[in-house]
């Protein structure tokens, strides 16, 4: 099984990478992966001449990217949009700033939220 790149953006656009392949890297379902991909959500992605998706390593730093925005509670279309503003450059650095700053807070809340719940265990578990 190859390797998932270090994490980061990669310049490399050379498609090498099956679905399959890429769910067992980033330990998704295939069906994720072609989700997001059929979504739009992934940027540059390749078909083979068999119509195989092939991703790059810069296609795979985009799904990661939608897999953690997800993963924070960023609805598809909050995603989409992030990408939609990536695409116009510079130019849109503060709103994405904003998304990501909002995520950052949701996140935190929900990591608040589990620390409180994981001492109800701890406590419930030493009274056994």
């Amino acid at each position: 099984m190859p390797k998932l790149p270090p994490f980061g953006s990669s310049r490399d656009k050379t498609p090498k990478y099956t679905v399959k392949e890429v769910a067992e890297m980033m330990e998704l379902s295939t069906y994720t992966v072609r989700y997001y991909e059929n979504a739009g959500l992934v940027p540059d992605v390749d078909r083979s001449e068999g119509n195989i998706r092939l991703f790059s390593d810069y296609s795979l730093g985009w799904l990661r990217l939608v897999h953690c925005l997800r993963a924070t509670g960023l609805p598809i279309e909050g995603v989409r949009r992030y990408i939609e503003l990536c695409a116009k450059g510079d130019a849109s650095i503060p709103e994405r700033a904003e998304i990501i700053f909002a995520q950052e807070k949701s996140l935190r809340q929900q990591l608040k939220a589990l620390h409180r719940q994981m001492e109800v265990l701890k406590y419930k578990k030493h009274l056994r």
